[in-house]
């Protein structure tokens, strides 16, 4: 396979960033699209022959301690990170996009959608916020059959964020791997954009990829009444 010899080339003493894979990959194939390669580089951790150690950083070698799971924005969702952060600089907010689920599962998602989990209290102040510029493109708290009818590509989601959510320390704003673990089944809109029998995929994959805090999963889990299905389905992970 044409990914071989692109490892070989590859030292295992050495961390890459994904722009720097990315300009490795292109002088093996130069016709590979973006698309083409994050295929690639996720058909790879699969295999593991690649392994994510950090944000944004890769290796050929395991690592021995599992990596903090930091996840890949689109800039889209950067954007929205920004401006939310500029405009309520006290906010407790949470930012979370569909296809960063595509890391996880084996049917990719196309179609991307950004949700925004906010503190109750100013939602609907946040939902105003954006729909200035997104008109149509916004939904605030939509349950399933909303969001199955009124979803357009690329829209944002505003929900409201979940007392004693597990959040990052350092990034309070990026969605945590115990949060992400939980959400997938308890947000119905989270859940619709992918089908129910990856569920089980999903789950060992980001538990024998990332440090998972069981304590803070299992919490998150009972608060939003999902403690027995989320135990159920992290029992296949590490």
């Amino acid at each position: 396979m044409w990914t071989d010899h692109v490892l070989q080339d590859l030292s295992d003493q050495k961390e890459y960033s994904r722009s720097e894979l990315s300009q490795v990959f292109l002088r093996e194939k130069p016709d590979l699209t973006d698309s083409a390669f994050r295929w690639t580089l996720y058909n790879l951790q699969q295999e593991q022959k690649l392994f994510r150690i950090d944000y944004d950083t890769y290796a050929t070698k395991k690592p021995k301690v599992l990596p903090e799971y930091r996840p890949l924005y689109t800039d889209k969702a950067k954007n929205v990170l920004d401006r939310l952060s500029l405009r309520f600089p006290d906010l407790d907010f949470v930012v979370f996009e569909s296809v960063l689920l595509n890391e996880f599962l084996n049917h990719q998602i196309a179609q991307n959608t950004i949700y925004i989990q906010v503190d109750k209290d100013i939602s609907s102040f946040v939902f105003d916020f954006f729909q200035e510029d997104l008109g149509g493109s916004i939904l605030y708290k939509p349950d399933k059959k909303e969001f199955d009818r009124y979803w357009t590509r690329d829209c944002m989601v505003v929900l409201d964020l979940i007392s004693q959510a597990p959040l990052n320390i350092n990034s309070p704003h990026e969605i945590s791997a115990e949060k992400l673990l939980v959400d997938i089944v308890a947000e119905r809109s989270v859940a619709a954009t992918f089908s129910p029998s990856e569920l089980p995929f999903v789950f060992e994959n980001i538990m024998n990829s990332y440090r998972i805090d069981t304590r803070r999963l299992n919490r998150y889990a009972g608060r939003r009444g999902k403690a027995v299905l989320v135990r159920k389905l992290a029992g296949g992970g590490k």
